[in-house]
């Protein structure tokens, strides 16, 4: 079978004209036999955007064609941008009367072309207009069902797929007003006309229990359920590991190892223990992961289903898991007191805290204690106050794991300052644990702290994670590294100009030291979140790449995703490949030309994976916040200003991770205009103003559950 750089190569050649695919299959000489997998391998370069099909079944080159493939992400108001597929293109803006027949998350073919300001005579960056769908991502839509006289109409759940799809009276299937319902695509729009589709299925009423997880799953495509294949596939995996295997390990043991997960945790993927070298006295820290990749190795059920998931997707209380649920929690767990298949980083720390030396190597670990990131916490702080009775949480912990914990406390610490002294960033946006009644009705809303605890998990899988990228890299294996390029020039200069125009200083966005000491200095303060949430819009998307690249954010020069294989695919995929090269003693170069064609595709469906499930569990919060804000509709809230438009400021709730507007038009004060240049809205009568960073009281003044829009008034 011809391979795909073969076609490339071709087809980047100068001398190569269009041909059509029979042309090429001449050209390649492929055998009848091999004609399917050969157009096949086709359309696969064309989803990566390195071919394009166009009129007449012609294959181009999309560089010198001027087209370029991606996902059509699109905002409510009606315009969208391509996310091109290649990673080193830049966003392209769609306006509606180009999108043709595409709508939001398709993977679709554009034509380029650029716009001009005219009245200020300068570009606006690369605009286009679409050609092609390769592929329809909402081939159904979950929303609301309005019924009419000849038609209904259904208002989509997701407020990017902006136009209402409209349905015949005769598929309706019972549904009445206001109930949540499942539309399946007909015919797609174009310029003049909305798309039109069939009700499938009625979920209930809008608000109902489990209806607004089930939306969400529908709305983003998720899967629900696994297929019989690959849950008779989870349930015939051994339910300990055999003694033969055993045996080839490492025995660990003897060693005592803790886990530290969230009360509700879902998996339990990583464990810690800790000793001094009897010889150097240096710090010894042994990070094992739960050796995934010994029951799902390559091609298998189970891993093809991983791939394709990609990742879980945790849904307020729910999950979509990678794998199935109770392996996860229980086979492919190291879950406390079973013997567990491990994979084991051994990282050894001098003085200065520096890794001098570490080991990637199978064990076979026992979990002494399951312990939650509120048990430690508790414990690292009563270990220092003088109350006995704060005290007491750290002296009812066994000797031995109180000092594992101590000593992982203090290194974790120096290791945080570290990344810190060299510039590493950590950015503080705030994130809340939404919890949910049986009822589907949120109980509370609190805001996860970062405290010492999650520290000290944090600090020691992050070095895991580098010395695995290190270890893939000296040791030239093919490898998914986490990669996070540095923001672009004009978007360093807008979040430079926007610490100018609210703090009155100078900022070189680029040195991560300044960005560091900006976000510790705004720490606890009012500009906190409207800092932490400018700089996050400045900075370029992480994401998964076969090629190494350092990481922005993190300042790390070799970083990958190693420590969470049960909920990650990119996690599994390097350990399937260091069970080759470790345990089967494959050549690096036999796995490099195992893994070639694979890698990039594998890398790009993660990452927009990622993206779906990250949009996924914000939409679910979103939509519980809502709800609970329904019931809280005469309170008054603190809440900070996050953004300024021509129609008003975005505000954010203190409480919670929510944005409302407030419309300039309910401020009656006076009549206010924005001041670009000076990011303010202005009254344009007595001068007062509204600043990003603002803190303000507000009340509510409309919930649309339906546009999932949260309008908010001044409380004066």
């Amino acid at each position: 079978m011809i391979k795909e750089q073969n076609v490339l190569n071709l087809v980047r050649s100068d001398s190569y004209r269009q041909m059509t695919t029979e042309e090429l299959v001449v050209h390649f000489s492929i055998k009848p036999e091999e004609k399917e997998d050969f157009v096949a391998l086709l359309h696969g370069l064309e989803r990566q955007g390195e071919l394009v099909n166009v009129k007449g079944n012609q294959w181009v080159n999309p560089r010198s064609a001027g087209l370029l493939v991606g996902r059509l992400q699109c905002n409510a108001r009606g315009f969208g941008f391509l996310l091109p597929v290649e990673e080193e293109q830049e966003d392209v803006y769609i306006a509606e009367e180009d999108m043709g027949q595409a709508m939001h998350g398709d993977l679709i073919v554009i034509e380029l072309y650029r716009k001009r300001d005219r009245k200020r005579r300068r570009k606006l960056g690369p605009a286009g207009r679409v050609i092609k769908v390769l592929e329809h991502r909402n081939r159904q839509v979950i929303g609301t069902f309005v019924p009419g006289k000849k038609f209904g109409r259904v208002a989509p759940d997701n407020p990017s797929l902006f136009r209402d799809v409209y349905v015949a009276r005769g598929d309706w299937m019972g549904a009445r007003e206001g109930d949540q319902v499942l539309v399946e695509i007909t015919d797609w729009p174009t310029l003049h006309r909305n798309p039109e589709g069939e009700i499938r299925e009625v979920l209930g009423k809008v608000g109902d229990p489990g209806v607004d997880v089930q939306s969400v799953i529908l709305e983003f495509g998720l899967p629900r359920g696994f297929e019989s294949e690959v849950l008779q596939a989870a349930e015939e995996l051994p339910e300990s590991p055999p003694r033969d295997e055993i045996s080839r390990r490492q025995d660990l043991r003897h060693l005592t190892t803790i886990t530290i997960d969230p009360e509700d945790a879902k998996d339990f993927d990583d464990a810690l223990s800790f000793y001094r070298d009897a010889d150097t006295g240096r710090r010894v820290v042994l990070v094992h992961i739960a050796d995934i990749s010994w029951f799902v190795p390559p091609e298998s059920v189970l891993d093809l289903e991983a791939r394709e998931r990609a990742t879980s997707v945790y849904l307020a209380n729910d999950v979509v898991p990678m794998l199935p649920p109770r392996q996860s929690k229980e086979t492919l767990s190291v879950v406390e007191g079973q013997d567990r298949l491990a994979k084991t980083v051994r990282l050894e720390f001098d003085r200065h805290v520096g890794v001098v030396n570490y080991e990637v190597f199978h064990s076979v670990v026992n979990v002494d204690r399951r312990m939650t990131y509120t048990e430690v916490q508790e414990a690292l702080e009563g270990a220092e106050a003088d109350e006995p009775a704060a005290a007491a949480a750290a002296e009812k912990l066994p000797d031995e794991i109180w000092s594992l914990l101590s000593e992982l406390d203090e290194l974790a610490g120096q290791l945080r300052e570290r990344r810190r002294r060299i510039g590493s960033i950590d950015l503080d946006v705030p994130d809340y644990d939404v919890s949910v009644g049986e009822d589907g009705r949120v109980i509370s809303v609190s805001l996860i702290v970062r405290d010492r605890s999650h520290g000290l998990v944090e600090e020691f899988m992050l070095a895991a994670n580098r010395a695995v990228a290190d270890f893939m890299h000296t040791k030239k294996l093919p490898a998914l590294y986490r990669i996070h390029e540095a923001p672009v020039e004009e978007d360093v200069d807008e979040f430079a100009d926007f610490i100018q125009t609210i703090m009155g200083r100078k900022i070189n966005a680029l040195d991560r030291q300044q960005l560091q000491n900006l976000l510790t200095e705004v720490s606890g303060s009012h500009l906190a979140d409207a800092v932490n949430m400018q700089l996050l819009r400045a900075m370029q998307r992480a994401r998964y790449s076969h090629s190494l690249k350092p990481h922005f954010a993190l300042h790390f020069d070799r970083y990958c995703h190693f420590t969470s294989p049960v909920r990650r695919y990119p996690d599994l995929l390097v350990h399937q490949v260091l069970d080759a090269f470790l345990r089967d003693g494959v050549s690096p170069g036999r796995l490099r030309s195992r893994w070639k064609e694979k890698l990039t595709p594998i890398a790009n469906h993660c990452n927009e994976m990622q993206g779906r499930a990250d949009e996924a569990e914000r939409e679910i919060v979103k939509i519980k916040l809502l709800r609970y804000l329904e019931d809280h509709r005469d309170e008054v809230f603190e809440a900070v200003v996050t953004g300024l438009i021509e129609i008003g400021l975005f505000v954010r709730l203190e409480d919670f991770s929510i944005e409302g507007l407030i419309k300039v038009q309910d401020i009656k004060d006076d009549f206010y205009k924005l001041d670009e240049r000076k990011k303010v809205l202005v009254g344009t009568r007595h001068g007062r103003t509204f600043s990003l960073g603002q803190p303000l009281r507000v009340v509510i003044d409309d919930i649309d559950m339906t546009r999932r829009r949260l309008d908010l008034l001044l409380y004066e």
